[in-house]
């Protein structure tokens, strides 16, 4: 991968035809408010929780969709709405580049995993940029990588869909995340013993102890509630 400053070179060296793909709607609101958005280049969010629950191997198909909304636990006309409407540029519009705007934990990492493997299953051919946010210091690096997409569908395929650690290199932070990935869902896993012995406090207690704590997982208030409560049904079921 070859380092470049995106900060100051985006505007000059792409002049146009650049799609800015940003992980979820709080990015979104963050590059809005700090006025970040250059008006010559599209931006969009990618509203998905891809480390949560199964997926198809063709990425966005109907299979993939259906699977999806199951995970979830959400209907497709939601999923439209929330995921795939947004993505429409994506779809249906020729970029020349697309820089990736995701953060470093595993979330947003799995997210990312997931279009660079989109990207390769659709044989994008322009140039795809990454620039990572600290999702602890909540710190954009000032610094962009290029990747090279070919592989990454495959990589998608072991992780994602089969829950195997994939054989090929991965960035260190994906490295990371995916690794976490693999482990948070099992028994022994470190979420899992946490809530165990914290089993006895609140859900919303528990949850906002759960956030501050594994921080390098990403999850949300509806991960972890779940999380929650299917140790609590399991614990009342061997009772």
């Amino acid at each position: 991968m070859r380092k470049t400053n995106i900060q100051e070179e985006l505007s000059e060296k792409y002049k146009s035809n650049v799609l800015h793909i940003l992980n979820g709607n709080c990015m979104m609101d963050k590059f809005e408010k700090n006025r970040r958005i250059n008006e010559k280049f599209t931006y969009i969010p990618f509203n998905e929780a891809i480390c949560w629950g199964e997926a198809d191997e063709e990425i966005f198909s109907d299979a993939f969709i259906e699977i999806r909304v199951q995970s979830l636990n959400t209907t497709i006309e939601q999923y439209r709405s929330i995921v795939l409407n947004p993505l429409e540029p994506l779809y249906k519009n020729k970029f020349d580049t697309i820089v990736l705007w995701f953060g470093d934990d595993m979330f947003c990492q799995i997210n990312m995993l997931t279009i660079l493997a989109y990207l390769e299953q659709c044989n994008f051919e322009g140039d795809v940029l990454f620039c990572m946010a600290n999702e602890v210091t909540d710190e954009m690096l000032s610094h962009a990588y290029e990747i090279e997409i070919n592989g990454y569908l495959q990589k998608y395929k072991s992780i994602v869909c089969k829950k195997e650690m994939t054989a090929e290199k991965l960035m260190p932070a994906m490295y990371k995340a995916v690794s976490l990935y693999l482990n948070y869902r099992t028994k022994n896993s470190e979420i899992n013993r946490y809530i165990l012995q914290n089993i006895s406090k609140d859900n919303s207690k528990l949850i906002k102890d759960l956030l501050k704590t594994f921080p390098q997982y990403g999850l949300g208030d509806l991960q972890y509630e779940m999380l929650i409560n299917n140790i609590r049904t399991n614990s009342c079921t061997l009772e």
